[in-house]
């Protein structure tokens, strides 16, 4: 797998670009988590997904028009420091105030956008 360090303006193409993998990394804590969206298929509807083990991922709710909305059917609390962390870094990219020190990863898989 290709990582790449995507600046704060390439980080929103890249993660709603319709089938993404992304890490969301502080690099003060040297926290991590990873993230799949997937874009319903004709619609600007975008299904989460937190790495949960070293190959699966678990659903944790929508986006819609940049807002996060917790799944009703997510095994994932809120409360969940995964589900915090992408609500944080979601809004921050959207008000392009994301923090020096929180960095997002590309995980190298084709989407359908070019990233430089």
């Amino acid at each position: 797998m290709t990582e790449h360090k995507l600046n704060n303006s390439d980080a929103l193409k890249f993660i709603f670009a319709g089938n993404s993998t992304s890490t969301f990394r502080n690099s003060k804590t040297e926290n991590r988590f990873t993230f799949k969206v997937k874009q319903k298929k004709d619609s600007n509807l975008f299904f989460v997904s937190v790495l949960t083990s070293p190959d699966s991922y678990t659903y944790i709710g929508t986006v819609i028009k940049g807002n996060y909305l917790h799944g009703r059917k997510s095994r994932i609390s809120k409360d969940a420091q995964s589900v915090k962390v992408f609500e944080y870094v979601l809004n921050k990219l959207v008000l392009n105030t994301l923090p020096e020190f929180v960095e997002v990863w590309h995980e190298g898989k084709c989407v359908s956008v070019v990233v430089n």
